[in-house]
């Protein structure tokens, strides 16, 4: 039984998907692009598998990404559908210190609007990888914290499909299903979901509708590949904040000045990768991607403000690949080009607010791994990255932002029998301004733009040391790390505006155990601590905002019979100071615990009857919280639903 819950800690799986006599390989084999097995990475990556994912009863991944790899998620709507998750003890901003990909591509955006998570249907997940730690060297911006690397299923020789159906409380209603087969050498999958939710507080409903189709060929032939084309369309609502008082009256209410703002999303998503073996030890990998996408919002609270914004990004990867069984090797370049046109204004002050943003980034990187014998390993990369930012305001050209920096890493891995290990690696990081960041607006009405005049990227070093130890009913992974960092962007509510802060410092663990008590019993723990402080300059011994220095998550899975599995958790989330309050003198965060119960049973093959509650005792805490301005999280919420797969 421990190698159904082992896919869910331990670091060693390869992903790959075998049909009979035919294989449809994924095209990125190792959590950091290397052609190697994820145990040579001197890395914590953490896979959440299908079964862990079908077991999990979740409706979305931001809740299957809080409960199975103990991340910290944040939210100003009381839902998870824009929530924000951290990785690696960030506060404010961290989804853009955490970057996810699909299939190799990036979501993260380059300006401060967050990831749609409902638009990634859970039915075409086939596993997510959790990389923990600085991986800049590897993927460039965004990647500071770790890396959240979701991969989608392919087809298998006889066709399959599923359908997924629950409802639950605040009316909540979910639909997802997925098709696939294979056509001669070409693997089809077909896909779709429908989330619908009233949300626990008034004005905190959300819909999306999300599908997309992808076409799979090459199998092990000289020539692979794949062509995905995807589609969302969200209508949601902004609740806004409260204060102290509303909060204490109803936690579940929104301002009258908040009833009425709104906003809408529309996405569609081009993706293809393309490899060609060119011989036995050498391959080329080009990975292009494409996005269109509409964010329109209608607030009424924000001095009437109207906007709708227009992105265009297109992106392109090619990587030359050596691989043979001591040595691996890769040199590539990263371009990403992304525009964004938003008209805006506020009606109330007749102030024109519409932006022009354009990035280009162009990314030159190399990896290596070398194995020294046959247990010992070594891996070094390196990057180099070059930016350039063209912005405008109400009509006014704002003067050009060109950055460019670096990233490398170098790391060992020492192994022990089959799946032990033990590893260490150095790293050097980086993290451009988001566009948004680089534009400052002043403290009073009208706001006057000009482009920030001192904003610099972040960067900074990384040291860390981890290990992997597989016993015969015990798996334990976990990794120790220091981060130095200089010049983080943070929202200085005195001058109002970004700026980068004096030397700041994260000094952390993480651990994760689960024991096999019996053939029907497993529990486990997972436990991160983070302290993140500001080290120099006027802030010096802070404590960085919206940072929880502690995060638990504890488990017990029973499975007393073939078709019944239990399973029973909690999750603690420690306290933090308020967003904004980098002198810390504001009251904090209180920490709290959220509890949860799940059960399936399997009626028949392939049909599973499956239910849960969330916040199972229905704790009143504060999802984030800026100044006086309290963002409170969701209350208890039941779930049942049914399954089906061939």
């Amino acid at each position: 039984m421990l190698d159904t819950f082992k896919f869910s800690i331990v670091s060693v799986l390869t992903v790959s998907v075998l049909f009979g006599n035919a294989e449809l390989e994924p095209m990125e084999v190792s959590a950091l692009r290397l052609e190697t097995e994820t145990k040579n990475l001197p890395a914590r990556v953490q896979v959440i598998d299908q079964i862990v994912i079908e077991k999990s009863g979740a409706t979305d991944l931001v809740g299957l990404l809080r409960k199975e790899a103990n991340l910290q998620v944040r939210s100003t709507s009381g839902n998870s559908a824009r929530a924000s998750v951290s990785m690696g003890g960030f506060g404010d901003n961290a989804g853009h210190r955490t970057l996810v990909l699909l299939d190799g591509h990036r979501l993260n955006a380059f300006d401060l609007s967050p990831i749609n998570w409902h638009s990634i249907p859970l039915s075409m997940i086939k596993s997510i990888e959790v990389i923990r730690g600085a991986q800049s060297g590897t993927y460039g911006n965004h990647s500071i914290g770790g890396v959240i690397k979701i991969n989608t299923k392919l087809p298998n020789e006889k066709p399959s499909g599923s359908l997924k159906v629950s409802a639950g409380s605040f009316d909540s209603f979910n639909t997802s299903g997925a098709y696939s087969q294979r056509l001669g050498e070409i693997g089809l999958t077909i896909f779709g979901e429908r989330a619908e939710s009233d949300g626990y507080r008034v004005n905190g409903d959300h819909q999306t509708d999300a599908g997309g189709v992808r076409l799979d060929w090459g199998g092990k032939s000289d020539f692979r590949g794949y062509l995905s084309w995807s589609l969302s369309n969200s209508a949601f609502g902004l609740p806004g904040d409260l204060n102290a008082s509303a909060l204490a009256l109803d936690r579940r209410q929104t301002k009258d000045s908040n009833a009425n703002d709104r906003g809408l999303e529309k996405s569609s998503h081009g993706r293809v990768g393309l490899t060609y073996k060119i011989k036995d030890n050498w391959s080329l990998e080009n990975r292009f991607g494409y996005e269109d996408r509409n964010l329109a919002a209608d607030m009424p609270s924000q001095s009437g403000y109207l906007s709708n914004a227009d992105y265009k990004t297109f992106s392109y990867s090619p990587i030359l690949h050596y691989h043979a069984e001591e040595l691996d090797y890769l040199i590539g370049i990263d371009y990403f080009k992304g525009e964004m046109d938003l008209n805006a204004n506020y009606t109330d002050y007749n102030g024109d607010a519409s932006r022009d943003y354009e990035r280009t980034t162009t990314a030159f990187f190399t990896s290596i791994r070398h194995s020294i014998s046959e247990r010992w390993d070594w891996i070094g990369n390196l990057r180099y990255q070059k930016g350039e930012n063209e912005l405008a305001y109400a009509g006014t050209t704002l003067r050009d932002v060109n950055d460019e920096d670096w990233a490398s890493g170098v790391g060992l891995v020492r192994k022990f029998g089959d799946e032990g290990r033990v590893y260490t690696s150095a790293r050097r990081f980086f993290r451009y301004p988001s566009t948004d960041e680089l534009v400052t607006f002043g403290s009073s009405f009208p706001w006057p733009p000009i482009n920030h005049p001192n904003l610099v990227p972040e960067n900074g070093y990384e040291v860390e040391l981890g290990f992997d130890l597989n016993g015969k009913s015990i798996l334990l992974s976990g990794r120790v790390f220091r981060q130095w960092m200089e010049q983080e962007i943070i929202f200085d509510n005195v001058s109002f505006q970004n700026v980068n802060l004096d030397d700041t410092g994260r000094l952390g663990l993480d651990l994760s155990l689960i024991w096999e008590l019996a053939d029907y019993a497993s529990t486990g723990v997972s436990y991160e601590f983070v302290r993140a402080e500001i080290e120099k300059g006027t802030y010096r011994d802070s404590k960085i905002p919206l940072t929880s220095e502690s995060l638990v998550r504890l488990f017990l899975e029973l499975q007393p019979s073939d078709s019944l599995f239990l399973n029973v958790g909690g999750s603690y989330v420690g306290g933090s100071f308020v967003g904004n309050d980098l002198s810390n003198d504001d009251n904090k965060m209180e920490d709290y615990w959220l509890f949860d119960l799940g059960v399936n049973y399997e009626l028949s093959e392939g049909a599973i009857l499956f239910g849960g509650v969330e916040n199972l005792l229905d704790q009143e805490y504060l999802s984030t919280a800026y100044g006086t301005a309290l963002y409170p999280g969701e209350g208890r919420k039941a779930t049942v639903g049914l399954s089906f797969s061939f």
